[in-house]
């Protein structure tokens, strides 16, 4: 909860613009943070866990907290540097889009697997009920989506290159505080002797 309130805050006080896609993804990340956080609190109980150890519940958990945390980790540093290391702006449009597209990926193919857990589906198996099949295909149509939302970041990437609208300040131009110095710092790269080289 502490994580939350702090990132809330943060998110407050900065200049971000609401309809700016980094700020869709920063919020789409606290909300599945939190529905992870959530599950968790429910699996800290000893006869809850009892109950749900090694179901699709316990999967459908740890996929909120780390897999889609580190996804929106890697598209939120896509979006931000993307610009400054290509040079080429990426189409806000096509951000918030896939964002959609992400978020309802994620959770069709995520959220149903806490039901699944909870009538006890355990979670290696090759053949399972019949009752379960319905449930178990709406969570592989969010898992296509969510393969799609993965291509269609790709053509984000591939289409910021092609038409190449140009951004103010790329790697080398003083524009951006990265470079107003000298990469590497001569005291990160100064040996006080000559470097040793080892044969094996």
């Amino acid at each position: 909860g502490i994580k939350v309130f702090s990132w809330l805050y943060m998110l407050g006080s900065s200049r971000n613009c609401l309809y700016d896609p980094v700020v869709w993804w920063i919020v789409g990340f606290i909300f599945l943070f939190t529905i992870g956080g959530v599950t968790g609190i429910i699996l800290s109980a000893s006869v809850l866990d009892a109950l749900f150890h090694d179901t699709w519940f316990v999967v459908a958990h740890f996929h909120y907290v780390l897999s889609l945390g580190s996804y929106s980790t890697v598209v939120i540093f896509l979006i931000w540097w993307w610009p400054v290391i290509s040079g080429c702006a990426l189409n806000k449009y096509l951000l918030q889009g896939h964002w959609f597209v992400s978020v309802v990926g994620f959770n069709l193919c995520f959220f149903p697997m806490h039901f699944l857990g909870l009538y006890g589906l355990p979670r290696r198996v090759c053949c399972y009920d019949p009752t379960f099949y319905w449930m178990n295909n709406i969570s592989s149509l969010g898992g296509m989506i969510s393969v799609i939302s993965g291509v269609f970041l790709m053509f984000i990437l591939w289409e910021s290159l092609v038409v190449g609208n140009k951004v103010v300040g790329l790697w080398g131009t003083p524009s951006v505080s990265v470079n107003t110095c000298v990469v590497p710092l001569p005291h990160h790269s100064l040996y006080i002797g000559s470097p040793v080289y080892y044969c094996f």
